[in-house]
């Protein structure tokens, strides 16, 4: 294909770990036919279609069932664009997020911008993707993050990790005699998510950058503004929602509260590393109050897990540590921030113990926050469809 890939189509390409992508054959040449190019396997499982490609100005637009093209030069430049194993070319991370910014609302665009510049991805592989995967080697589950981005000779793009959650079947017991009733018992197997860790697409500062450059093009407002509300860098879609939650005005439906750092670096004492069995520390959301001094860590609970059990107990001892210090740490957990009264209680709790003034919310603000929350804590696997 000779066209430029952009756009959704981008996001949706950007978001496929490379384990996945390599499972499938290149792309024909759009000389074949936009019909064949369609029925391609990675066209129907992941870029799907219309496919939406990038053209300079002048060029000749083209609206169909297959596909769209959009007017943008500054994403068919060379700087913007790069080839893929797959037989086409693509926008890079930033010019996708741009050319995005025409067809999704500017909460999807935070979204897709927070994930890009996040640990994280979310992708769902097709059935017949999952039955591959499972016969690859499965030793990554139990591997460390610092080791998961360490690339081998063999490999041009490091694997992404994907976090397992863990759930509960019936399984059949082996039972003696012919006459014997089968039994089942209950037991606790890893079954994979639509969540996969990856190294960040974007550094924050080059997102500010960007935005600042294309501020003046058209649609450069929406994205300037959109980059304005991603105030760092996130592990997973409930950290952002909790992120967003807590920090927008409260007239967009947050909370309002300001100095919030994002996976803030935390030295531990010499105690406090006795505990948690490392020098440092990353609070996922810290709220602080600079005039007394003062922080309350927000840390963001959510139901997976990355392989086995030993992160649960990891993420126990490093609370403890943290308040050994004298933190005040909230553990979140999705269904609180997804219930108003739970999420109010949360923030009055950390007004108190900070010392800022707690303020209950009019009934616009309520309206905004529900708003808020349904956009924010929704299904990350409809952004840009």
């Amino acid at each position: 294909m000779d066209e430029i890939v952009c756009a959704n189509t981008a996001f949706r390409y950007w978001r496929c770990p490379p384990q996945v992508r390599d499972l499938y054959p290149r792309l024909p040449n759009s000389e074949d036919g936009w019909r064949a190019l369609s029925q391609a396997p990675f066209v129907t499982d992941i870029l799907k279609v219309p496919i939406i490609t990038s053209t300079e100005p002048g060029g000749v637009n083209c609206h169909s069932g297959l596909r769209t093209t959009i007017h943008c030069g500054d994403a068919s430049g060379v700087d913007s664009t790069l080839e893929t194993e797959m037989g086409f070319r693509v926008t890079n991370p930033l010019a996708t997020l741009f050319t995005m910014a025409r067809f999704v609302s500017q909460t999807d665009l935070v979204l897709a911008m927070y994930e890009f510049c996040g640990w994280f991805s979310v992708f769902e592989p097709t059935a017949a993707a999952e039955v591959e995967l499972s016969k690859a080697d499965d030793a990554a589950q139990d591997s460390t993050t610092e080791s998961l981005f360490e690339l081998d000779e063999s490999q041009d793009e490091a694997q992404w990790k994907r976090v397992y959650a863990r759930v509960k079947v019936k399984e059949q017991v082996n039972a003696k005699g012919t006459n014997v009733q089968k039994k089942t018992k209950e037991i606790t197997k890893l079954k994979g998510t639509s969540l996969w860790m990856r190294k960040p697409l974007i550094e924050l500062h080059e997102l500010n950058e960007y935005a600042r450059k294309m501020k003046s093009r058209k649609w450069g407002a929406k994205f300037y503004n959109a980059a304005r509300m991603v105030s760092g860098i996130a592990a997973s879609p409930l950290e952002v929602a909790g992120i967003l939650l807590l920090s927008l005005p409260r007239s967009r439906g947050g909370a309002g509260f300001r100095n919030v750092f994002v996976n803030d670096f935390t030295p531990l004492t010499a105690s406090a590393q006795s505990i948690a069995g490392q020098k440092v520390c990353y609070g996922d959301i810290v709220i602080v109050n600079p005039t007394i001094m003062k922080a309350g860590i927000v840390e963001i609970q959510g139901e997976v897990i990355h392989g086995s059990g030993a992160v649960l107990d990891h993420d126990a001892k490093r609370m403890t540590a943290l308040q050994s210090m004298g933190y005040d740490v909230f553990l979140v957990t999705h269904d609180m921030l997804n219930d108003a009264e739970q999420l109010d209680a949360i923030v009055r709790s950390l007004c108190s113990r900070l010392e800022l003034r707690y303020r209950c919310k009019t009934k616009a603000q309520k309206t905004a926050e529900m708003e808020l929350r349904a956009k924010v804590l929704c299904n990350w696997l409809e952004i840009g469809r």
